[in-house]
């Protein structure tokens, strides 16, 4: 393919097993990686942001969760149940 004004090559390297998995699935789709990747640099021009959320996961405290105050009252419910 002959790169016109308006096109630029991009190399990139990527994890051979994970290139193969997903042309494979690419291809049920009708699309190459070309398409693929212009559609998904499209949806981040287009969103301002990348298309999924990238986090890393945090393993909240009850404290995170609750609230500081969320062992208030407990002592009551404990005497309670005696």
């Amino acid at each position: 393919m002959a790169l016109t004004k308006n096109k630029s090559r991009l190399n990139l390297n990527i994890d051979s097993d994970l290139k193969e998995n997903v042309g494979k699935i690419l291809s049920e789709m009708g699309l190459d990686y070309t398409t693929a990747i212009n559609i998904y640099f499209r949806k981040i021009l287009t969103e301002q942001k990348i298309p999924f959320e990238i986090s890393i996961r945090k393993n909240l405290t009850v404290d995170e969760i609750f609230g500081k105050n969320w062992r208030d009252g407990l002592d009551e419910i404990e005497d309670d149940w005696e």
